[in-house]
């Protein structure tokens, strides 16, 4: 129905959200965004914006008035000229076409069926920080254990061949790509140009590992229950959404434990908190700084006006720290409950199809820091790494005791 002429546009917001100030650290942003309103108004890019956990699950639940169709960027990917990859099959659809593909990809990748991935993985995280440890003691949790950690781990799972350089430089260019046509945006484009054919031939049927689980959704495209062409699609996605967010929620888990020795004390004398722990640290910070969605009819949200045909930001990061909804939402704490609740992995039909994926990795090699560590803690300043879609620490110097 149309908005009645009486309500409200939502008040403006003078923050640049793509500010690479911002990008570092984007906390005091996210608090104006929320105390701001429930939705407000970037001018500078001429979109809505939500920060506030009700707004934000409103606007990822629902389809009606707020559509994936124009993709996750800031560029409305439906518009000739605005985007230059195509729509992923699972992101940037909605329903029906959404959900046919996903329920087939949710039965390949069942809970069952990824549960018994879970000897596999500690089997190769015990020998990969058997390597590790006896070589140092201190390292990069970034590049040295999280990134190494799930290059690895990431393909045993799904099947794909990545290199490591190949795949963080694709992941630098889509990551950029999302956003506006800022420096990192054409650094991206720079740094990912030559590894293009790479990554499209990575994603083709002849690249994928026999009977892993890329080749059943190639066979599930051969009996008819995907389009042509949309199992390497949906591959494509796995290698961008799978690697770098993951990556990103490890090395977050292992920044707090180093900076909270009482929290790695609690999990040592409470191992079945490893379950929770992926979780709390993917809400305190989420690996996705803003996703987007368009408004389908002029509409409501919250009592604010708005218009048809306009990008809506969704900022997850800001929403997990939304105190209408978490007592002390910036304090690190194993004992809170939050998987379902947070938005880190989205929610309902376009919750992230492959996050079992990622706690699994997490509790593994967690688990195997807990085997062979008595002490986690920092041996330098973390520093974050700039991208227009994604938070996520470029270094994380770390020094670990050995138990005795």
């Amino acid at each position: 129905m149309p908005v009645e002429a009486t309500i409200a546009p939502p008040p403006s917001l003078d923050w640049d959200p793509y500010d690479e100030q911002v990008l570092a650290n984007p906390y005091p942003f996210f608090e104006a965004l929320r105390e701001t309103a429930p939705v407000v108004f970037i001018p500078k890019y001429g979109i809505y914006a939500v920060g506030r956990h009700d707004e934000v699950t409103t606007v990822l639940r629902d389809y009606e008035r707020f559509t994936s169709e124009s993709g996750v960027g800031i560029a409305d990917a439906r518009k000739p000229g605005a985007n230059a990859r195509p729509r992923s099959a699972l992101l940037e659809v909605d329903p029906p076409q959404h959900t046919r593909v996903r329920s087939v990809v949710r039965k390949i990748m069942s809970p069952g069926i990824v549960r018994q991935w879970k000897d596999a993985f500690t089997q190769e995280a015990g020998r990969f920080l058997d390597r590790l440890l006896a070589e140092r003691t201190t390292f990069d949790g970034v590049e040295d254990l999280a990134e190494a950690f799930i290059m690895t781990a990431f393909p045993l799972a799904v099947g794909v061949r990545l290199e490591k350089e190949a795949t963080k430089a694709i992941g630098f260019m889509v990551f950029n790509q999302t956003g506006p046509q800022n420096a990192l945006w054409h650094a991206g484009m720079a740094v990912g140009a030559p590894y293009l054919d790479w990554f499209e031939q990575s994603c083709q049927r002849e690249s994928v590992v026999p009977g892993s689980l890329a080749d059943q959704i190639f066979q599930a495209e051969d009996e008819g229950l995907l389009e042509a062409g949309v199992a390497s699609n949906i591959i494509r996605s796995f290698v961008r959404g799978g690697t770098d967010t993951t990556i990103a929620g490890l090395g977050f888990l292992l920044n707090q434990f180093a900076a909270h020795a009482d929290q790695w004390e609690l999990l040592k004398s409470n191992p079945g908190k490893l379950k929770m722990a992926y979780d709390e640290a993917v809400r305190f910070e989420s690996p996705f700084h803003v996703t987007y969605r368009a408004t389908a009819k002029d509409c409501e949200l919250s009592g604010y006006a708005l218009e048809f045909d306009r990008k809506v930001a969704v900022f997850p990061g800001a929403a997990n720290r939304d105190p209408r909804k978490w007592d002390q939402p910036d304090r690190f704490d194993l004992n809170r409950q939050v998987a379902g609740m947070h938005m880190s992995f989205g929610t309902a039909d376009h919750n992230c199809v492959g996050q079992m994926i990622a706690r699994l990795e997490a509790e593994c090699l967690v688990g195997a820091l807990l085997e062979r560590i008595d002490r986690l803690e920092l041996a330098g300043e973390p520093r974050y790494r700039l991208l227009n879609q994604v938070h996520t620490l470029d270094t994380l110097p770390l020094r670990v005791t050995l138990k005795a």
